[in-house]
């Protein structure tokens, strides 16, 4: 329902017209809850270190060890809750990675687009992995989802994948550790799934990675 004060500036709204009119509304469409495309981690943590990945989780669309950038092993894997009623909203999706090596730096770019909902939700990022130099350690870098030659065809180009936290200042985990993603796409007493990246060098022999 719309509060007391909404309801005035409708009021009014209806009372005008032209420019005055153009405002009003503008100014009552800005009092709406906004959700859907515009959900955003906001100052909300983006990303978690994990030291591994739950053995529930299952692999995420790509066989292990398949996906490599910059001389890093990158395993996808995605836990959902299946005990909630919306979980046949959540496992309706679809999801695309692919790794730009046209640049010295490849890129790793990926998105999961949650098909049954409505609206249709789309999270996705860029991820650059880099190997700290002398040491077991990758430096990760995550950006804002970008697909410069296309190829993530599925993905609903109509549709602003959520928002990134504002801060996404490059971090640094151990080789064999993970990162655990919420990636909020149901909003308010929904659940949300929990994508999973473990990294791993492939430079370091099994004992120089302990």
């Amino acid at each position: 329902m719309l509060s007391g004060e909404r309801i005035v500036i409708f009021g009014r709204l209806m009372q005008c017209s032209g420019v005055d009119m153009l405002k009003l509304f503008l100014a009552f469409s800005l009092t709406i809850p906004l959700c859907g495309h515009c959900q955003s981690y906001a100052d909300s943590p983006f990303y978690r270190r994990a030291s591994a990945v739950p053995s529930t989780a299952h692999v995420e669309g790509y066989e292990h060890g398949s996906i490599k950038a910059n001389g890093v092993v990158i395993d996808l894997s995605e836990s959902v809750p299946s005990s909630s009623p919306d979980s046949d909203e959540i496992r309706g999706w679809s999801v695309g990675a692919w790794v730009d090596r046209n640049n010295p730096a490849h890129t790793f770019h990926f998105y999961i687009q949650y098909d049954r909902l409505n609206p249709v939700v789309v999270f996705g990022y860029d991820l650059l992995v880099e190997p700290v130099k002398g040491t077991d350690k990758i430096k990760c870098t995550f950006s804002a989802l970008t697909d410069p030659e296309n190829r993530l065809t599925v993905r609903n180009k109509d549709v602003a994948p959520v928002a990134l936290s504002a801060d996404l200042s490059p971090f640094v985990i151990k080789s064999g550790d993970a990162i655990s993603i919420t990636t909020l796409p149901l909003g308010q007493r929904k659940i949300a799934s929990v994508h999973y990246l473990r990294l791993t060098r492939t430079d370091l022999t099994p004992d120089s990675a302990q």
